[in-house]
């Protein structure tokens, strides 16, 4: 491959992969195509092979961050080759000699320095070179410091939104919303109603949360959402009081917000509908909606 096309084709793919970190850990808006694209690939196959296996569908989330992180670094890494691959002669071995030419000993050369073990057996000789081929070495200490990071925001916006549901199948268990009394108080429902707030900003933010599955139904949201909206709408009616019918309002109107985040999530089409906001959720993460629900 000549100077030009290689060179061309490494930025791209280097920028490619630099965007998509970017978005995930700083941009909020960001569409980070490509990771997203990775872990609903991983999530479907791995639904699809766990069949009547739920321990096995919880590691779709794990399968697919490990999917994405292992997709930067080989962009990363053939990125680097590709802008190595037409100067491998100003690089020198111990011996002062050329290194071996072609694109796997360019990728060997770009695999040592991103990951920060210096220059394989290959020490690049030119002065532009030596400013540029180090830059790879930060790159790779850059990748590291953002796998960590993604990993230590995901997972507290998974047990957030476990905990909640445990909270909900906890309730359920103690209330039935036939009783003429309010299962629920004006407090309880403000702050089910800051929680589920959290937890459709987290999917705002760490899309990829979406896809740690539970194989416990005590912890799975997509199973207990239905009950939480039911109960909202149930304390509306007009035997509560005014403040109680306020927060189950809101409460109500929360969860829609939450329906719709996941809705876009899934890339559904427009109307909106919250019923099959809240059916296709159930079913993305193959849970039963419990029959008092």
């Amino acid at each position: 491959m000549s100077a030009a096309p290689a060179t061309v084709a490494g930025i791209v793919l280097i920028a490619v992969a630099l965007r998509d970190i970017f978005d995930v850990l700083f941009h909020l808006e960001g569409r980070a195509v490509l990771s997203r694209s990775i872990i609903r690939v991983v999530w479907r196959l791995v639904r699809g092979v766990a069949g009547a296996r739920p321990r096995m569908f919880a590691l779709a989330g794990p399968f697919g961050l490990l999917a994405v992180i292992g997709a930067w670094a080989i962009l990363i890494v053939v990125g680097w080759a590709l802008l190595l691959l037409p100067h491998l002669s100003s690089f020198r071995d111990a011996a002062g000699d050329p290194p071996a030419t072609g694109f796997l000993e360019a990728v060997h050369v770009s695999l040592a320095t991103l990951s920060t073990m210096g220059y394989a057996d290959a020490t690049p000789t030119g002065p532009w070179l030596r400013v540029v081929a180090p830059m790879e070495g930060l790159i790779g200490f850059g990748l590291l410091t953002a796998s960590v990071t993604w990993l230590f925001v995901v997972h507290p916006a998974v047990l957030r939104r476990r905990a909640l549901a445990y909270e909900l199948w906890l309730l359920r268990q103690t209330g039935d919303l036939h009783d003429d009394a309010p299962v629920v108080g004006e407090s309880l429902l403000g702050e089910l109603t800051s929680r589920i707030i959290a937890i459709e900003r987290d999917l705002v933010a760490i899309p990829s949360s979406y896809y740690f599955a539970e194989h416990d139904e005590r912890f799975s949201l997509a199973a207990e959402l239905p009950y939480l909206r039911r109960l909202a709408h149930h304390h509306q009616a007009d035997w509560a009081d005014a403040g109680t019918i306020q927060r189950a309002h809101m409460l109500d109107t929360a969860i829609e917000d939450l329906l719709l985040t996941i809705a876009k999530l899934l890339h559904r089409e427009e109307p909106f509908d919250a019923d099959e906001a809240l059916a296709d959720f159930a079913h993305d993460h193959r849970k039963d909606v419990p029959d008092d629900a």
